[in-house]
């Protein structure tokens, strides 16, 4: 499927029968073998890859060590071929023929893609996969659906039974299968259709805002307009969490309770997880419904929370503070937030744009000044010249939609420039 159409999942929780899950759990488990045996084949293959890039090194063949990895990358992975080893390594494990061919297939498909994004440093190198962790499955063929009567009918499998929850909209592509502590789920990949391509000219110039992220505010819009804290939702749940882990502690270990304490402090932390992902979901539907153009902060979220413990020679400062500061900011699901904004806006025609963070806190939205002594509080915010006084958050968003503005400038300049320039050229 080209990139440049738009995708949208559907998830529907399954109805399985008791034999249904066994023959699922077993294809799961042959999935995971088959991952993991690739890897064990491939360390061989990588250490070749690593000889030869320091050999292109030592032989001149490369000028750069960046230039040596990327030729031998690229003969790296068409030499390996995922699908054409998958033949004999079946026929060595018999027992793989009981799984459908193309569930191994797409199993093997993110190996090669795990593999590209380790190259590209992108991601770490791949590891193997633990049982009853991320387990999952995909088809990406050969399914067809009767949504009548809510139910699918896969490959071998058979037909099974869904909650219907909501339509499905598009030509569904292919179906991931995935378990968690609260039962099985099906999740639906659908092509929408080609993106619509921006057209500047219609944007709504005046809809443009810009987001200042926070901890004591999620978010808070140039237009005056914020939005509470994430963690008031969440605040009762961890404190739920909180209370069993104080008491797992007193458990005997292997003992059933101790099981159930832990089955239930895995459907709380779900439960976090859905009332996040439907926080977002809602607010960034909200904004890209009521604006055309979204400016935020390029923040480098890994970068922000990074320990402050140092080392033993150099201790930081402020470790248990800052300790709570990384929760709450890895708490509140930015990068997600940021994700539902971009592929909203490009599937409405929108304009999603990251600018600069810097001094975005400490520069005073009405006269430019900048200066650390403007914000001497989380809170407030006060210019040591001008006088102006705001919320603090609210004059970061106004800062960030006035950046906004002058990339929008930029970008109509260099395009009216570009078409009297060709039209110039035309005449000629």
């Amino acid at each position: 499927m080209a990139s440049n159409h738009i995708r949208l999942g559907f998830k529907y929780k399954l109805r399985l029968t008791g034999k249904q899950e066994r023959e699922f759990i077993r294809y799961f488990g042959h999935a995971r073998y088959t991952y993991n045996s690739f890897i064990d084949n491939m360390q061989e293959d990588y250490q070749e890859y690593l000889e030869d890039v320091e050999s292109r090194l030592i032989f001149g063949e490369a000028n750069s060590l960046k230039e040596a990895q990327k030729l031998t990358y690229n003969q790296f992975i068409h030499t390996y071929t995922f699908n054409y080893r998958l033949t004999p390594f079946k026929g060595e494990h018999e027992f793989l023929y009981e799984c459908p061919s193309q569930v191994l297939q797409q199993k093997l498909q993110d190996l090669c893609d795990a593999y590209k994004k380790f190259f590209k440093h992108e991601a770490g190198y791949p590891q193997y996969k633990k049982k009853g962790i991320d387990d999952s499955i995909r088809f990406p063929q050969g399914f067809t659906f009767d949504e009548e009567n809510s139910i699918v009918d896969l490959p071998i499998i058979g037909k099974i039974k869904y909650r219907n929850s909501r339509d499905l909209v598009g030509i569904p592509k292919s179906i991931t299968i995935t378990r968690d502590v609260t039962g099985w789920y099906m999740s639906v990949l659908c092509d929408l259709g080609l993106k619509p391509e921006i057209d500047y000219k219609k944007l709504d110039i005046n809809s443009l805002v810009g987001i200042d992220m926070g901890v004591k505010r999620f978010a808070t819009l140039s237009t005056g307009e914020f939005f509470e804290d994430l963690q008031v939702l969440l605040k009762p749940i961890d404190e739920k969490i909180i209370k069993l882990q104080k008491r797992i502690k007193h458990k005997v270990k292997g003992s059933k309770r101790l099981k159930k304490a832990y089955k239930t402090i895995a459907k709380l932390q779900k439960k976090k997880a859905d009332i996040r992902r439907d926080f977002i979901q809602k607010l960034s539907t909200q904004i890209v419904n009521n604006h055309d153009i979204v400016i935020v902060e390029d923040l480098k979220i890994t970068n922000m929370t990074k320990s402050a413990k140092g080392t033993v020679e150099e201790p930081g400062k402020n470790v248990k503070q800052k300790s709570g500061l990384n929760r709450a900011i890895l708490s509140e699901g930015w990068a997600y937030f940021f994700k539902c904004l971009e592929y909203k806006l490009e599937n409405k025609g929108g304009v999603f744009k990251k600018v600069s963070p810097k001094h975005t806190s400490q520069k005073c939205s009405c006269c430019g000044h900048i200066s650390k002594d403007n914000r001497k509080t989380q809170a407030n915010f006060k210019c040591v010249k001008c006088g102006y006084e705001d919320n603090a958050d609210e004059n970061a968003s106004v800062n960030i939609a006035q950046a906004g503005h002058a990339w929008i400038a930029r970008l109509y300049i260099d395009v009216n420039f570009f078409l009297r320039f060709s039209s110039l050229k035309l005449a000629f």
